[in-house]
């Protein structure tokens, strides 16, 4: 059954054009560089699980190179996105249901959970699940490239050009736990214009704790590659199923 209500679900029609917008080449790079952590380990077609999948961002250039991906995204509206980016012949199955709520009989090589897709679990039972979820779903000797945002990505930002013109508030509450707002203004080619906005939770997470329960799950560290990912404002862990 679809998720709903999820973040993002507002302004999915227009999420990769904010973000592209908004970053420009290292929003690119970022995409490259997490890419290559996957093609230099796995060739095509080693099967990928994609949590936090969003619009395809990754999964459909893995896709693309002919890796058999399962995308898994909760927001129904991002993964209609997904779906018509979704080429004829490609080995790309989605489903939409929330990374700590995944149960799949595939067996996976590679499991991804980036892009700050830790953010959106807000209780340390939802993370510990997720966890457990990423470490069922791949083979031994599978692998997980996690990322875990610093503190200091939790901070409000606006942007605006030509085609966007974007503000972003994060305020803390308590506990870790912050609002995420976005307002968003898109100028279409022709000059029309819609303004979106949304709000919702998000959660900071210590390193030590999501070492802690990667550990507890079974994982082992394989590389910290959070400095091929310099000016993420996250670590970039590699982690192995034993």
């Amino acid at each position: 059954m679809p998720v709903r209500s999820q973040p993002h679900s507002s302004w999915a029609e227009v999420y990769d054009l904010a973000y592209e917008q908004s970053f420009g080449e290292f929003y690119r790079q970022l995409t490259e560089a997490t890419v290559k952590v996957i093609t230099d380990r796995f060739k095509p077609p080693a099967r990928v699980v994609d949590f936090g999948a969003g619009t395809g961002r990754l999964s459909i250039p893995l896709a693309d190179m002919g890796f058999n991906v399962t995308a898994i995204e909760p927001c129904e509206e991002m993964l209609n996105q997904l779906r018509q980016k979704k080429q004829q012949g490609m080995l790309l199955n989605d489903i939409c249901s929330t990374m700590q709520d995944y149960q799949g009989k595939i067996e996976f090589d590679m499991a991804l959970c980036v892009f700050t897709v830790l953010l959106y679990l807000r209780d340390e039972d939802s993370l510990e699940k997720a966890v457990k979820a990423a470490y069922a779903s791949l083979k031994p000797g599978g692998m997980l490239l996690i990322d875990i945002p610093n503190k200091s990505l939790f901070q409000s930002y606006s942007r605006k050009d030509h085609r966007i013109e974007r503000t972003v508030s994060v305020t803390e509450q308590t506990d870790d736990i912050f609002i995420y707002t976005e307002d968003l203004k898109v100028t279409q080619p022709n000059g029309d214009e819609s303004s979106y906005s949304d709000t919702f939770p998000i959660r900071y997470w210590p390193a030590q704790t999501v070492r802690h329960l990667l550990e507890k799950a079974g994982f082992v560290q394989d590389a910290d590659l959070s400095h091929d990912f310099s000016g993420a404002g996250a670590y970039y862990w590699l982690m192995s199923k034993r």
